[in-house]
This record gives C-alpha cells, sequence and structure tokens, in this order.
C-alpha cells in the first residue's frame, strides 16, 4: 500500500479526490489537511463521506505520506514542492504553478514564479499525450478541467498539422470557480448564465496554446519540455447553473479541406486505445460525463462556413481535476491506470 496524503482537501477538488483515493485498493490515504478545519471531522465538512478521521496539521500529513497531492490555490505548491521534493515524497499538483514556464506563468497569474528550476522537472499531467513520461516523475503538474477538454477537442487536428485557427467557447459548472468564490451564491447562478474573463484574458489559455504547440511541433506523443510551435486561441469561458460539468465547443479553420468522414477516422484512430476518451457521433453532454473520469469527443464540419465544429464533454472535478490526478497516480506508481476510476457517469 502506498500512503497518500491530500493537503487542501476541504475544496471542492480535494472532496472528490478523498472520495476516489479512499476506495483505491492499492492506497493508504494517511490524512488530509485544511487550514481552515484542522481537528473536525471528515464527514462534518463533507457529509458525503461517512468517515469519522480528523483534518490533521499539514506537518503530520507530510510527515506520514510517500506521494503528497496538492490541492491548494495557485502560488503555494511552489513553496512546498522544493522541501516535498528535498525529503523523498513525490508530488503531484492540482494548481498552475507548474504547467507554464515560469515566464509565462508570472505573466498570466500576476505571481512570481518562487521555483523556476522546477518547472523544468516537472511532468505535464496529461496522460493521454504525455503517457510515457508519467511512470516514475518526482513532479506532475496536474492540468485542469477547460485545458483538458480544449486539448483533447483538438489535439488529433494540431498533432497531424491541420490546425489553422481555433475560436473556443467554454461552460463551465460552477464548482469550477471554487467553494469559497462569490459565483457560486444561489442570487448569482439561479436563472442566469454569464460570460466571464473575455477578450483573451483567461489565464488557461497559454496552457491550451501550449499543449497544441507542442503537438505541432512533435507530433501524436508530445515530451512536456520539447520543442513547439506557435498556436494563437481564442478562448471564452462561461458559468452555466449546474454544479459540475465542462463543455467545450471549438470552431476550427483548417490547412487543408478533409471531409467530415477523414476527419472522424482521423479522431477515431487517435484515442482509439485511450480509455477514458470517448469519441461517438452523438453529441456530447456534461451528464454523459458526470461523476467519472471520462471525456466525450465529437465533431462536425460547417460546409457552409467552411469550419469543424468540435465538441468535448467531461466533469470539472473528474477527468479536469481529482479522477485525472488520480490517474496520474496510477501511472507515476505503475498501477493499472484506470484504478479506482470510473469509465462510466452516473445520472445525477
Amino acid at each position: 500500500m502506498v500512503r497518500v496524503g491530500i493537503l487542501g482537501a476541504s475544496g471542492y477538488g480535494g472532496g472528490e479526490l478523498i472520495r476516489l483515493l479512499k476506495r483505491h485498493p492499492e492506497v493508504s490515504l494517511v490524512g488530509f489537511s485544511s487550514r481552515r478545519h484542522t481537528g473536525r471531522p471528515l464527514y462534518e465538512v463533507w457529509p458525503q463521506l461517512l468517515d469519522e478521521r480528523l483534518f490533521r496539521p499539514q506537518e503530520e500529513v507530510v510527515a506520514e505520506a510517500e506521494v503528497v497531492i496538492l490541492a491548494l490555490p495557485n502560488g503555494i505548491a511552489m513553496e512546498l514542492a522544493p522541501g516535498l521534493l528535498e525529503a523523498g515524497k513525490r508530488v503531484v499538483d492540482l494548481s498552475g504553478d507548474f504547467r507554464l514556464p515560469p515566464e509565462v506563468y508570472e505573466a498570466w497569474y500576476g505571481l512570481p514564479h518562487k521555483s523556476p528550476a522546477l518547472y523544468r522537472e516537472a511532468v505535464y499531467g496529461l496522460p493521454e499525450l504525455f503517457r510515457a513520461e508519467i511512470p516514475g516523475a518526482r513532479l506532475v503538474a496536474n492540468p485542469g478541467c477547460y485545458v483538458t477538454a480544449a486539448t483533447l477537442a483538438l489535439a488529433p487536428l494540431a498533432a497531424e498539422g491541420l490546425l489553422e485557427e481555433a475560436f473556443l467557447a467554454g461552460m463551465s459548472g460552477v464548482s469550477g470557480a471554487g467553494r469559497e468564490a462569490e459565483e457560486t451564491f444561489f442570487a448569482e447562478l439561479n436563472e442566469n448564465l454569464r460570460p466571464y474573463k473575455p477578450g483573451g484574458t483567461h489565464r488557461h489559455t497559454p496552457e491550451m496554446e501550449l499543449n497544441l504547440a507542442r503537438l505541432k511541433a512533435q507530433g501524436r506523443w508530445p515530451r512536456t519540455h520539447g520543442p513547439k510551435e506557435e498556436v494563437r486561441l481564442s478562448f471564452i469561458p462561461h458559468l452555466v447553473p449546474m454544479t459540475r460539468g465542462i463543455l467545450v465547443s471549438a470552431f476550427v479553420r483548417l490547412r487543408e479541406d478533409l471531409s467530415e468522414m477523414r476527419l472522424e477516422a482521423l479522431y477515431r484512430s487517435f484515442y482509439q486505445d485511450e480509455p477514458f476518451v470517448s469519441f461517438t457521433r452523438a453529441l456530447p453532454q456534461t451528464k454523459g460525463a458526470y461523476a467519472s473520469n471520462r471525456v466525450w469527443v465529437s465533431l462536425r464540419k460547417d460546409e457552409r462556413a467552411g469550419l469543424v465544429q468540435v465538441f468535448a464533454a467531461l466533469d470539472n472535478l473528474g477527468k479536469g481535476m481529482a479522477g485525472q490526478a488520480v490517474q496520474n497516480l496510477n501511472l507515476m506508481l505503475g498501477f493499472p491506470e484506470g484504478l479506482a476510476l470510473d469509465r462510466e457517469g452516473v445520472w445525477p
């Protein structure tokens, strides 16, 4: 049994991590921390989990764990990771701290990067593209929900050099905003749908571009720190009055005119061996991925406008966060990739 601890377990992603790891047959969940809830039993913070264990101080959790999962706000992991690695721990980080080159991170997150050297060691944790790098990694940067959906929607096109330009609209359930965000207030959400971070200002935009730039330069199986070619996207997110789920709709202009049949064949070949990506003719729905680690991808060709429409749906707390972290954990430790994860969702 591998001893795993979670820091930041009172957020939505932390709660989902606990639910998944409690049933993991190869993991001993040795502890979970929260600065706000230290000393309180788990079931008081997460009533769906029948567990009387207490939230413990961060130092106690770290001392007992072999692998530490950081479900903390941006800016904290870069301070903790060096000490954790020096102590022989392995780390999965759910924040944005190690996903981007330090200079890009600083420009988009508005924070000075305190561990820039560690970025060169971090492996990007999107298994469908970077699977070969994850086993044995000490530090994995776990992608977020919008980026996972957008990258997997466009990856086959970028890897084949077909991506000319793309415009993306993302729709997110409110758990993606975090447990403390004002956006989760009922009065702000009910009977309301709104865009936010317009004009190319959303901080996940450069991460999407970086992933596709890697694919454009390196092909099907890119390396985190390998070469890249420039890609520019236009992305606008929207907040939807539902608890969990992500749907990304991409409108793509191709470098080469391909039929819808050939495009579907490309996607089916690209994802045919991926256990958590379903490419189908049916159009994605967020309920189809609810509480699972599944990504549901589909496409249509708009002959009249000369565009390809690509759609991807996932659960932002599953494949978009905690589920993907467990998938990365399994790969890091040599376990079957799907251990403790669901390919099928539940009807909420």
